[in-house]
C-alpha cells in the first residue's frame, strides 16, 4: 500500500487597500471555492480533478497567514497560480507563498518564527502593558477553521 502524502502551503494574504495591522476577515469556503475557480482557469479539468483534496486548514487574520492542505504533486499547481491571484473575498489582495512543508508541525515551526518576528517589528507602536499582551495573544492564538 502507498500512502497519501500531504503537502502544507503557509501562504500570507494583503488587502491592498487596507492597512498591513488592520485584520482580514476571509470565510475558508469562499478561499476553497476561489481557489478550485483559479484552478480551473488556469490548469482546466486536468488541474481541478487532481484538487480533490484541498483545504484551508488554518488562518490567522492579525497576521495573515493561511494554511493550505492539499495532495503532494498538485501542490505545485497552487504554488504556481498563488503569485496570480487577485481577490480575497470582496477585496484586492496580494498572495506571497512563505513555506511550503510536509508536515503540519514543520510548518506550525515556521508560523511561531513568523510571528515572533512580527511582535518584535511591531510592540514598539504600542504603549501600554495592556495593550502590549493583548496584541500578543491575537497574534500568536492559532485558531483551526
Amino acid at each position: 500500500m502507498v500512502r497519501v502524502k500531504h503537502r502544507y502551503i503557509l501562504v500570507q494574504i494583503r488587502c491592498n487597500h487596507r492597512p498591513e495591522s488592520e485584520p482580514v476577515s476571509i470565510a475558508s469556503y469562499a478561499l476553497q471555492v476561489y481557489l478550485r475557480q483559479q484552478i480551473e482557469r488556469y490548469y482546466g479539468e486536468f488541474g481541478i480533478a487532481s484538487m480533490l483534496r484541498l483545504n484551508v486548514i488554518y488562518f490567522n487574520a492579525k497576521t495573515h497567514l493561511c494554511i493550505i492542505q492539499s495532495r503532494h504533486g498538485p501542490h505545485r499547481f497552487i504554488t504556481s497560480i498563488l503569485p496570480l491571484l487577485t481577490l480575497a473575498g470582496t477585496d484586492m489582495a496580494r498572495y506571497r507563498t512563505l513555506y511550503v512543508g510536509a508536515t503540519l508541525q514543520q510548518c506550525n515551526k515556521f508560523i511561531i518564527k513568523y510571528q515572533q518576528r512580527y511582535i518584535n517589528k511591531t510592540i514598539g507602536n504600542y504603549r501600554g502593558l495592556v495593550q502590549k499582551q493583548k496584541m500578543i495573544e491575537e497574534v500568536t492564538k492559532m485558531k483551526k477553521l
